[in-house]
């Protein structure tokens, strides 16, 4: 039975890890690391954002050997649901400037968001040109915020979002000329109850946790640190 695991930046049990003898190849896209033998995979983890994406294939022991990690605290948080977001800086690891926008972009009976059926078939109707007018506003006030003189220089931005939004939110910007790619995108592995300022400074610390996916118990590696709390 799988068993997943969630802890804190832990550097002894990753130099244990890595020298238990064990295949470990990174996956890039997956920002993490898995472990197969025999045609059984043993157990697979997802670094703590912190830590840069490994090179698909390259193995742990190189990995840990080659990277560079430093005690940078700046980042951008981003969360995202239709018509409702949360962007705010960290410096030093402090939050020094935060915004909650909001926005009517939903349909109520419905309550979805309606951004692409409003952009070709959806515009005759008072309502539907009020969303789509609420959605363009959306996004141009979270691009706004992220091109900001106090944003736009930090390059990790920590984000939570359906791919829908994510896709909307590059496309405006690509209309106002603006290059998203400036920044490194890195999705939170968490579940977002809301974009609120309290669910915003719930996940400020995720990117300093590892998640780890046990598959086979009797796979030989280190003892798996507990959970803490920062």
């Amino acid at each position: 039975m799988s068993r997943l695991y969630k802890f804190l930046d832990n550097p002894d049990f990753f130099a244990k890890l890595a020298n238990s003898g064990l295949l470990i190849l990174g996956d890039r896209e997956k920002h993490g690391f898995s472990c197969t033998e025999n045609n059984e995979k043993l157990f697979s983890f997802r670094l703590p954002l912190s830590y840069p994406a490994p090179l698909d294939g390259q193995a742990f022991f190189e990995y840990l050997n080659t990277v560079q990690l430093t005690d940078e605290e700046d980042f951008i948080i981003l969360l995202m649901e239709a018509g409702r977001a949360a962007v705010g800086l960290y410096k030093g690891g402090k939050l020094i400037d935060h915004k909650n926008i909001r926005k009517y972009m939903v349909r109520k009976k419905q309550g979805k968001a309606q951004i692409s059926h409003l952009k070709s078939k959806g515009k005759s109707r008072y309502g539907s040109r009020l969303r789509l007018r609420e959605s363009e506003a959306f996004f141009d006030e979270i691009l706004e915020k992220l091109f900001s003189e106090n944003y736009k220089s930090i390059s990790d931005i920590y984000y939570h979002c359906p791919v829908r939004l994510k896709a909307c939110l590059n496309e405006v910007a690509e209309d106002l000329k603006l290059d998203l790619n400036q920044f490194t995108w890195k999705r939170l592995a968490t579940d977002i109850k809301e974009c609120s300022f309290n669910e915003f400074k719930r996940v400020s610390s995720e990117h300093h946790y590892c998640r780890f996916l046990l598959k086979n118990e009797h796979s030989k590696i280190p003892t798996i640190p507990e959970y803490k709390k920062l």
